[in-house]
């Protein structure tokens, strides 16, 4: 049951509160038709004429077609140049990481590769050589899929096709 309300009647006077706003509305409305100069007494009445003033402005002008499109684009594309940068930065300072190591191990392999040596003599006959081809045959493949990534052609970009 959806009845619509009588009209306003700013002599009623049921609500003084409503009907103050009302009369306070509609002379900012001819003031602001008249072209009156703004008097700085009442700032709710500079609001109003300020409200009815942006009421009075032409419509701004529609956004172009296929413009979301062109945002998600530009978006996308600064996405992707700092992701890129990102992923350049993390694989040096990983480089920087794995050299630094390999530099360590080399620098103090005369104190722990004889202990090393006299602990593989725990260890079944040829047990250090297979470690070292695991060893080997992980490098060789996380740095393939390394380098298919950094090519566009990992699994990430088949995903996503």
């Amino acid at each position: 049951m959806n009845r619509t309300p009588p009209p306003f009647d700013p002599s009623d006077d049921r609500d003084p509160a409503v009907a103050s706003e009302w009369r306070l509305q509609e002379r900012a409305l001819r003031d602001e038709r008249a072209g009156a100069p703004m008097e700085a007494d009442d700032p709710r009445l500079a609001q109003y004429r300020l409200l009815s003033r942006a009421l009075r402005a032409p419509v701004m002008e529609p956004i172009p077609y296929g413009f979301a499109e062109q945002v998600a684009r530009r978006a996308q594309t600064a996405a992707q140049g700092n992701d890129r940068l990102e992923r350049w930065l993390q694989q040096g300072l990983l480089a920087a990481l794995v050299a630094t190591g390999l530099a360590v191990a080399a620098l103090g392999s005369a104190q722990w590769l004889p202990a090393f040596a006299s602990a593989a003599g725990l260890l079944p006959d040829g047990s250090l050589s297979w470690g070292l081809v695991v060893a080997a045959c992980c490098i060789v493949t996380w740095g393939w899929d390394g380098a298919m990534r950094s090519v566009g052609r990992g699994q990430a970009s088949a995903r996503a096709a």
